[in-house]
Formats: structure tokens, sequence, C-alpha cells
């Protein structure tokens, strides 16, 4: 069962107007942290999120469960998701999520995640997300080596592939990828410091 920091059944009568759907297939360390920012510090987003646990599975059918889990709504305008969902697929599953401004955000890359041997890397995994980044309308980063090491790596990565590799994929992702440092809560910073860190955030996502 899906984990909604806002209650389906209730914000149908909020008085607030759910505009930002935030989608975490892994809710669990700094994804959790991230997601449950967001949420604390607007009243607008709506969150839809699977437990962190059996990550490869959550990477492989993460779409298929937020296709039924997320009700049609007319009030959404921004999707915001990590990169351990398969956006495309999504997209491809819940065409009318389609118009919404998408924003992936990479808390890591399987294109360089660490394996023991090159060999036991799984393609899949990479790819989605590749996949995910051409779909998406804005590709953050939570660091400039995160962002080009996904980025620099891409060419070698589909050149794993036998045969009929895709070309110029870097060229078409580049221009939507930015760099977006990870907020983080210190206790003693004030609350007005904080939301005014969390709004700037925000505000380079969703406007």
């Amino acid at each position: 069962m899906f984990i909604a920091l806002q209650e389906v059944d209730s914000y149908s009568t909020h008085p607030v107007s759910m505009s930002v759907l935030l989608l975490e297939a892994f809710y669990g360390g700094s994804h959790k942290q991230l997601v449950d920012l967001l949420q604390e510090n607007d009243n607008g987003c709506v969150s839809f999120t699977l437990p962190a646990k059996k990550w490869h599975w959550r990477a492989r059918t993460s779409a298929l469960y937020f296709m039924q889990a997320i009700p049609a709504s007319n009030s959404y305008r921004t999707l915001f998701t990590s990169s351990v969902l398969n956006l495309a697929e999504l997209i491809a599953l819940r065409p009318d999520l389609a118009p919404l401004k998408k924003v992936l955000y990479f808390h890591e890359n399987q294109l360089i995640y660490p394996v023991r041997k090159s060999q036991e890397r799984d393609f899949q995994y990479g790819y989605n997300q590749i996949l995910s980044c051409l779909v998406a309308d804005v590709v953050a980063f939570n660091s400039s080596f995160n962002m080009e090491s996904f980025l620099s790596s891409i060419s070698s990565f589909v050149k794993t592939m036998p045969d009929h590799r895709p070309k110029d994929l870097e060229q078409l992702i580049r221009p939507k990828c930015c760099v977006l440092y990870f907020p983080i809560c210190f206790h003693d910073v004030t609350r007005s410091v904080l939301a005014s860190l969390t709004t700037a955030f925000k505000g380079s996502l969703f406007h």
C-alpha cells in the first residue's frame, strides 16, 4: 500500500489546490527527507510513495503501481519524482500526466553506481534513467559531479548495446539539466530562513 502524506480521501475537500504531484518509489533516506521537506513547506503538494525496500523491484515496477495509485485530477501542474521511477513508463501508462511540468531529481545515477565488476551492472537501470531524462522537462542533480558523470557516461553506456545504438543522447538531455544541491534542515536555523531556502529550491523546479 502506498504512503500518502496527504490523505487521498481528504484532498478533494482541501481548501488548497493540489498542484504539485510528488512521487517517490523509494521512500527512505535522502529520498524521504526531500519529499517530506517539500511537503512540509508547500501545502499545495500531494505525495504518493512506496516503502524503501526491494530497490530493484521499485525501479522495475513502480510505474505500474503509480499508474493505479494516482487519481485523475485537473489541478496538477507539476510532477516531481526521483530517478528511481521510470518516468517514461509512467507517462506512457498515464498520458493525462504528460502535459505536466515533469521534474526528475537524481540522488544518484546508475551509469556510474559502484559495482564489483562492470559485467555485473544491470543495463536496464541506467537505460531507464536515460529514458526518464528524455521524457522529463527538467533534470536536476544533487551535485555537479553527479550531473557530469551521468552525462559523460551516456555515450560509453549505450556502446554496450550490440547494435542500432542511439546517437547524441547527451546533447538531447544536457539542455534540461541543472544542479540543485540537496536542501539540509539545520535545527539551529530559524524556521523563516529554512522556509526561504526551501522556497528557493522549489522555485527552481516548479516555476
